[in-house]
């Protein structure tokens, strides 16, 4: 009887480059992109929403520079002329399209992967909580900066260039970090805090209800209840506590309107939605990583 023998099957070692561990969550962000960026009306069609928005403001300020607006005041209760109006008004026309991302792309992700079992493929490829929790955050992070951040730093370019000379152009310097700070945080607010929320039910349409019913109905009573008791209350509608941030940042106010709160409480109030949020993706990739298979620590 002949002695037993191994055969090579052809089985060859993998000798490509290998990628750092913590470079994982770089996949995950770019295949968020990839999927988001899918279809038509997921993504691109509010996409084109900001950035007509955003054209038709840069047209209203270039032609209409001279007049005044009588809806709101600036520093020392003056008018406001049109071309220093826009900027701070624009959150009211950039919340509603960063809304419809975030119940379009944002409101359901970890639901939807709970759902279809995804979390199995990622964990038994050694991906971490924290890689999936990065990965998403800054993909649908980069989706909604176009429209939230990107928007009012154009517009706050097109003030800087419409500066009647230099010395004006130099004073409205401060504008441009105004409008970066402004639109992280509505970057923070549709990306961070509807991702928490889908979190919370695995059943993608529960989760989506969910989102919108805190966002506009729950939003539309903290209003309402802080007109007749205290105006900080306000702050818990997300949407109120960034164009809050806006007007106070830019010294601007809306004529006949009592319902003011300070910056400070805005920014506790975003900041603490968001913190919760993503504390809710954690625990639920988390829960999912230890009932699943494979996972890496």
């Amino acid at each position: 009887m002949s002695a037993g023998q191994i055969h090579d099957l052809g089985y060859k070692r993998y000798v490509g480059s290998r990628r750092s561990f913590e470079t994982r969550w770089l996949v995950i962000m770019r295949h968020q992109l990839a999927t988001s960026w899918r279809g038509w009306w997921r993504y691109k069609a509010w996409l084109i929403c900001g950035l007509m928005a955003t054209a038709v403001s840069g047209g209203v300020m270039y032609f209409l520079s001279g007049q005044m607006i009588r809806a709101l005041t600036g520093f020392g209760g003056q008018q406001l002329k049109i071309i220093d109006a826009i900027l701070p008004i624009s959150m009211t026309w950039y919340c509603p399209i960063g809304f419809i991302i975030s119940v379009s792309v944002c409101a359901t992700m970890v639901a939807g992967d709970v759902q279809s079992g995804a979390f199995t493929f990622y964990f038994a490829r050694s991906v971490r909580p924290r890689d999936y929790v990065l990965g998403k955050l800054a993909g649908l992070g980069v989706l909604v900066a176009m429209v939230m951040l990107f928007g009012p730093l154009a517009l706050a370019v097109v003030r800087l260039a419409l500066s009647d000379d230099l010395d004006q152009l130099v004073t409205l310097l401060p504008m441009l970090y105004k409008a970066l700070a402004v639109g992280a945080l509505g970057t923070l607010v549709y990306s961070a805090v509807p991702l928490g929320f889908s979190a919370v039910i695995t059943n993608r349409r529960y989760a989506l209800a969910l989102w919108a019913l805190y966002y506009v109905v729950i939003g539309w009573m903290a209003q309402g209840i802080a007109y007749v008791t205290r105006p900080e209350l306000a702050a818990l509608d997300l949407n109120a506590s960034l164009k809050m941030v806006m007007m106070n940042l830019f010294d601007a106010r809306f004529r006949g309107r009592s319902l003011q709160f300070s910056t400070s409480v805005a920014l506790i109030s975003i900041l603490a939605h968001s913190a919760i949020a993503i504390g809710l993706v954690f625990w639920r990739v988390r829960k999912a990583q230890q009932s699943g298979v494979g996972g890496a620590s």
